[in-house]
C-alpha cells in the first residue's frame, strides 16, 4: 500500500483502517478520504463540530448558533459519525479524527455557508465548499454539507436533505403530511377529513402515491404532489385498491386489487392503466414492495396459513417463502442496495421489526418491545423509520441498525403513523470545490 500523503494526520488514517476501509483512498489526494462503512459493522468516527464564524449582518451569530445544532445533529443522526460540540461546556476534542466548522455570513436575504472539515491533529482541510441559498432556507444548505461530509468519508451521501411522508391521525381522520427528515416543518398536504394510508414517494421524490377513502366510495389509490396541490387518482376500481408503490423506473406500479373478489398483486402503468394480475391465490396478497432492480417483487400472503413474506419475479413467476422464523409477517420493504429486507413480525406483546438477508437468511428483530410498525429504508440504507407506540401515542422512530437505541422524531405531538423516506432530493447549488484538489 503506498503511503498517505503528509498533508493526512495519523489519527485519521487510523480511524480508516479501524473501520473497514478502503486502505488506498489517501494514496491520491487527502480529499479522497473513504470508509466503507457498514451500518452495525463498523465504529463510528468521532468528529468535533465547531462553531460557525458569523460574518455579514448583526443577525448573522444568531443564525450561526442554530446552523451549528441542526448541523452537529445531522451528523450524529448519520449513523457515521459520533459528534462532540465546542459550544457545549465540558465538550472534550481530545481522540477525534476531524474537526467540522466554517464560516456563516448573513447578508440581507441571503446566506453564504462555507464548510469546511479539518483533519486532526494538524488541522489541515480536507473538504471545503460553499452553499448560497436565502435566509428562509437556511437549514437546506447545513443540511447539504452534513451529506457532504457524510459523502467525503463513506463515498455515499447523508441524507439530511431527504424528506418524510407520514399519516397524522386525528380523531377518525388520518391526514397525509411532509416533512424533514429531522422532524422539521411537518405539513399537511390533505385536509380531506377522511382516511390517507400507505404513503410512498415516485423515484425522483415529486410525487407520492397514497391510498384515501375520500368521497367515501371504499379504499382507492390516488397521487399528488410533493409540494402539495391537486390530487389526481391512479385506481378507483371496484373493490380495495390499495399498496401502491412506483417501479424504481416510474413506468408501473405494484398495488393490491381486489378486482376479482380476493386482494391480488397486480401491476399498472403510471398513469394507473393497463392492469396485469401477477398473483392468482385464494389467499390474501398484498403490500408488494419493489427490489431496486426492479426484477422482483417482495410481497405478504396468506397462502401458507398465516401471513409470511414471498418474494416473485416482475411476471408473477418464480414465487418463493422468505420467512419461517415467526409465526406472523407483514409489510416487507426492500433495502436501497437489495440485500436486505426489512418486515413486521408479530410477536407476544406487539409487532417488531425484523431484518433478513434477500435470500431470507440471517433473520434476526432489530427493533422490539411494544408494538412497531411500517418500516421503510432511508435512501442510503443505513437506517429504519418505523412507527412505533413504546411512548405512548403513536410516532415516528429511526433505528441505525446499531448498537444505539432508536431515537424518536418529534412532530409537535402530532399523533404519526405510516411513514415512508423519499429518496434523495436536488441539493441546493453550492460554489467552489475541494480546496485540496
Amino acid at each position: 500500500m503506498r503511503s498517505p500523503r503528509a498533508g493526512i494526520s495519523p489519527s485519521l488514517v487510523a480511524a480508516a483502517l479501524a473501520l473497514s476501509c478502503v486502505a488506498p483512498a489517501f494514496a491520491q489526494s487527502p480529499s479522497d478520504v473513504r470508509i466503507d462503512l457498514q451500518s452495525g459493522q463498523a465504529k463510528r468516527i468521532r468528529v468535533h463540530c465547531e462553531s460557525l464564524r458569523p460574518t455579514g449582518d448583526r443577525d448573522a451569530a444568531k443564525g450561526s448558533a442554530q446552523a451549528d445544532e441542526v448541523l452537529a445533529n445531522d451528523l450524529d443522526a448519520s449513523a457515521v459519525f459520533t459528534t462532540s460540540r465546542s459550544w457545549v461546556a465540558g465538550s472534550s476534542a481530545a481522540d477525534v479524527q476531524a474537526f467540522v466548522g466554517g464560516e456563516w455570513n448573513v447578508s440581507g436575504k441571503s446566506v453564504r455557508l462555507v464548510g469546511e472539515v479539518l483533519d486532526a491533529p494538524a488541522r489541515r482541510s480536507i473538504l471545503k465548499k460553499e452553499y448560497r441559498g436565502t435566509a428562509s432556507d437556511w437549514r437546506s444548505l447545513v443540511h447539504a454539507f452534513a451529506d457532504d461530509v457524510v459523502l467525503q468519508f463513506s463515498g455515499e451521501a447523508g441524507v439530511a436533505s431527504t424528506k418524510l411522508a407520514f399519516v397524522v391521525q386525528s380523531g377518525r381522520s388520518k391526514e397525509l403530511y411532509v416533512m424533514d427528515a429531522d422532524g422539521y416543518a411537518p405539513h399537511p398536504l390533505t385536509a380531506d377529513r377522511s382516511i390517507a394510508l400507505s404513503p410512498s414517494w415516485s423515484p425522483d421524490g415529486s410525487l407520492i402515491l397514497f391510498t384515501s377513502y375520500r368521497g367515501g366510495t371504499g379504499p382507492q389509490v390516488f397521487v399528488m404532489s410533493a409540494g402539495g396541490g391537486r390530487v389526481f387518482a391512479i385506481s378507483t376500481r371496484a373493490g380495495n385498491n390499495t399498496s401502491a408503490s412506483y417501479s424504481p423506473d416510474g413506468r408501473e406500479i405494484a398495488c393490491t386489487l381486489s378486482l376479482d373478489g380476493n386482494p391480488e398483486i397486480y401491476l399498472l402503468d403510471a398513469r394507473g392503466g393497463g392492469p396485469r394480475r401477477l398473483t392468482n391465490q385464494r389467499a390474501i396478497d398484498t403490500s408488494p414492495s419493489w427490489s431496486p432492480t426492479g426484477r422482483e417483487i417482495a410481497f405478504t400472503s396468506d397462502r401458507g396459513g398465516a401471513p409470511q413474506v414471498y418474494v416473485m419475479d416482475r411476471e408473477g413467476g418464480n414465487v418463493r417463502r422468505l420467512t419461517y422464523q415467526v409465526s406472523y409477517t407483514d409489510s416487507p420493504v426492500w433495502s436501497p442496495k437489495g440485500d436486505r429486507i426489512a418486515f413486521v413480525a408479530r410477536t407476544g406483546s406487539g409487532f417488531d421489526i425484523w431484518v433478513c438477508k434477500a435470500d431470507g437468511t440471517d433473520a434476526h428483530p432489530v427493533v422490539t418491545g411494544f408494538s412497531n410498525e411500517n418500516p421503510h429504508w432511508s435512501p442510503d440504507g443505513r437506517h429504519l423509520v418505523y412507527a412505533g407506540n413504546r411512548d405512548g401515542p403513536w410516532s415516528l422512530y429511526v433505528t441505525d441498525l446499531d448498537d444505539r437505541p432508536p431515537r424518536k422524531i418529534d412532530t409537535g405531538g402530532l399523533q404519526a403513523l405510516s411513514p415512508a423516506w423519499s429518496p434523495r432530493m436536488a441539493a441546493p447549488g453550492f460554489m467552489g470545490a475541494n480546496s485540496n484538489r
